[in-house]
C-alpha cells in the first residue's frame, strides 16, 4: 500500500463518521434524543485524527510535491491548504457548540449547522483529493520519494494512533439504529 492509498483508505474510515454525523443530526431534528456528548466526541475525534492525523499526512505529501517543483500556494495545492485550515476552524466551532449544549443549555441547532458545514466542506475537499491531486501525485512523484512519505506517515501514526480503530471505537458510542448496519466487520479493511 502506497502513500495515495493510505489517504484514500483513511476516507473511507472518515466518510463513515461523516455518515455518522449526517444521520444523528437527522434523527435529533426529527426528535431523537442523540446526546451533545456524541457530537463533542466526534468533534474531538475530527480535530485529533482528521484535523491532526491525517491532515498532517496530506500535509507531508504537500511538502513532496511541493520539493518536485509544484509551488503549494498555486491551483490545487493551494486550495487544499486552505480547506485543512477551515476544517480545523470548524471541527474547533463544533466542538465548541456542542460543549454549550452540554454546559449551558445551548440550543442544539448551532451545532447541527456546524456538523452540516463541516461535512459539506469534507466531502468537497475529499472529492478534490481523489480526482485531481492524487492522479497528480501518482504521476508526478518518484517511488524513493513516495516511500519516504509513507514512512512519514507511519510516525505520524505512531503519534495518533490508528484512525480506522479510532472510527471503529467512535461508532460504537454511538446508538445502534444510528450507527451503519453495512459496516464492514474489523478484517474486512
Amino acid at each position: 500500500m502506497d502513500a495515495i492509498d493510505i489517504l484514500m483508505n483513511e476516507h473511507r474510515h472518515i466518510s463513515r463518521i461523516l455518515d455518522l454525523l449526517e444521520r444523528a443530526v437527522a434523527r435529533s431534528r426529527e426528535g431523537e434524543d442523540i446526546s451533545a456528548v456524541l457530537f463533542e466526541r466526534i468533534a474531538r475525534f475530527l480535530l485529533t485524527f482528521v484535523e491532526g492525523s491525517h491532515a498532517a499526512k496530506e500535509d507531508e505529501l504537500f511538502q513532496a510535491i511541493t520539493a518536485q517543483g509544484l509551488p503549494l500556494s498555486q491551483g490545487v495545492l493551494g486550495a487544499l491548504s486552505t480547506q485543512h485550515s477551515l476544517g480545523r476552524e470548524q471541527a474547533e466551532t463544533l466542538r465548541q457548540s456542542a460543549g454549550a449544549v452540554l454546559r449551558s443549555g445551548a440550543e442544539p441547532e448551532e451545532m447541527y449547522v456546524c456538523v452540516e458545514h463541516y461535512v459539506r466542506l469534507l466531502r468537497v475537499h475529499t472529492e478534490v483529493e481523489e480526482t485531481r491531486l492524487f492522479p497528480l501525485v501518482r504521476r508526478l512523484l518518484p517511488v524513493d520519494v513516495m516511500e519516504r512519505v509513507r514512512a512519514k506517515f507511519a510516525r505520524i501514526e505512531a503519534a495518533h494512533g490508528p484512525l480506522d480503530d479510532a472510527v471503529d471505537a467512535l461508532e460504537l458510542a454511538f446508538p445502534q439504529p444510528l450507527t451503519d448496519a453495512r459496516r464492514q466487520p474489523r478484517g474486512g479493511r
